[in-house]
């Protein structure tokens, strides 16, 4: 008896836990303007991290992000699963720990203004300039 709650309970605690973001923000951007920050990796190591958008059609954006100089580009959906972009900030990570990493949400488009919503989040040691 004891083991099958066991079995049941555990799905249960993976369905309701919340990742622990370090840095959550909402960011409005209209087209071709670009965020910019500096995320400082670990202790001594300062990377650049920059995004922006520049097309909008059949509910799909055209997003690209640029971070330590390697470029990204993928269409986002508000509607989807895919709404989001992972990129791995580290190959680093603290001994049974994830690596630290940055998403990029897609929340929604404006059509009155042409702007667009997006949710960054950051997971890890990891601190905007």
């Amino acid at each position: 008896m004891n083991k099958s709650f066991l079995f049941l309970l555990l799905p249960l605690c993976f369905l309701f836990s919340e990742t622990n973001w370090s840095s959550d923000q909402e960011i409005t951007l209209k087209r071709n303007e670009k965020y910019k920050a500096n995320l400082l990796v670990g202790v001594n190591d300062v990377r650049s991290f920059e995004f922006h958008w520049t097309l909008f059609v059949d509910n799909g954006l055209v997003f690209l992000a640029k971070y330590d100089s390697f470029n990204h580009q993928t269409i986002l959906y508000d509607n989807y699963k895919k709404n989001a972009m992972r990129i791995g900030l580290s190959k680093e990570g603290k001994r049974g720990k994830m690596s630290p990493y940055l998403v990029v949400f897609f929340k929604q488009y404006n059509p009155k203004d042409q702007s667009v919503t997006f949710r960054v989040v950051i997971y890890g040691d990891v601190f905007i300039q």
